[in-house]
């Protein structure tokens, strides 16, 4: 016969309900087997001086080497000169579209109508003068700067000055300039010429003096385009620029440098 103390606590034939544990203990964490905590990060060991020394005179080498490659460049490269020549278009008005009217000009220079023919008489393709002939209106002036690139400095000048004769036919081909130029021209290849009677001679001078006059006085009145200075050749070359091919070159040595110091700093820090 069973006594209260012996009895299950849950009831005839049930087991006893199971009380709550105690909460859990801060730190009573127990990790699975085969757990590791994970290692503290460990700092790389700083470089030495002598490896800071070798460093900097590798990322010097490289940097130099790279200018001696531009400066080698510069001298291996093809050249190429700039040969000038200037105008002067004389403005009757001096409006407000005087700077419209000199900026039409340098497009006709520049156009098919003055470099067609000077390709046609020099056998240069036309496409080459179109690519390397420039005009540029001088700031607050009336003076136009023709510019022609060329590896030949005296092709070069040859090409800039008839890039200029050609473009003075256009400018100055409408008008009494025209008419007056052309008798102008007449007078002067009579005079030139061994043939002319000796009497004639005085006529045709007093002839070429009243033409260029007139010339002259037009000049003042009207729109017209002359020379102001033969086409000369720029001493330095446009190509290859030496500042741009040595900058290049120190850039390349200064990339050089990064890649060749960060391996150097990898293999001496690494553990």
């Amino acid at each position: 016969m069973a006594t209260p103390s012996s009895a299950p606590t849950g009831g005839a034939g049930r087991p006893a309900p199971r009380l709550p544990g105690p909460p859990p203990v801060p730190g009573g964490f127990r990790p699975p087997p085969g757990y590791r905590p994970p290692m503290p990060p460990q700092s790389r060991p700083a470089l030495t001086g002598a490896q800071q020394m070798r460093l900097g005179l590798v990322s010097a080498i490289l940097v130099v080497i790279g200018v001696a490659l531009g400066f080698v460049a510069t001298i291996a490269l093809p050249h190429v000169y700039a040969a000038q020549t200037t105008i002067r278009y004389n403005l009757s008005d001096r409006s407000s579209d005087a700077e419209r009217t000199l900026t039409t000009q340098t497009v006709i220079i520049t156009g098919r109508e003055v470099l067609q023919p000077v390709a046609d008489s020099t056998g240069v393709p036309v496409d080459y003068l179109t690519k390397n002939a420039t005009a540029v209106v001088v700031p607050n002036s009336e003076i136009i700067q023709i510019q022609v690139n060329h590896p030949d400095r005296a092709s070069g000048m040859q090409l800039a000055n008839a890039v200029a004769k050609r473009y003075l036919d256009v400018a100055n081909a409408s008008g009494q300039a025209a008419a007056l130029q052309a008798q102008l021209d007449n007078a002067q290849r009579q005079l030139a010429n061994p043939a002319t009677p000796p009497a004639t001679v005085g006529d045709l001078q007093a002839q070429v003096s009243d033409l260029q006059g007139q010339l002259a006085k037009l000049a003042t009145g009207s729109n017209i385009a002359t020379v102001v200075a033969p086409a000369y050749s720029v001493t330095a070359a446009v190509f290859p620029n030496t500042g741009i091919t040595l900058g290049i070159g120190a850039l390349v040595g200064v990339a050089l440098a990064g890649l060749v110091g960060a391996r150097m700093v990898r293999g001496w820090t690494r553990r």
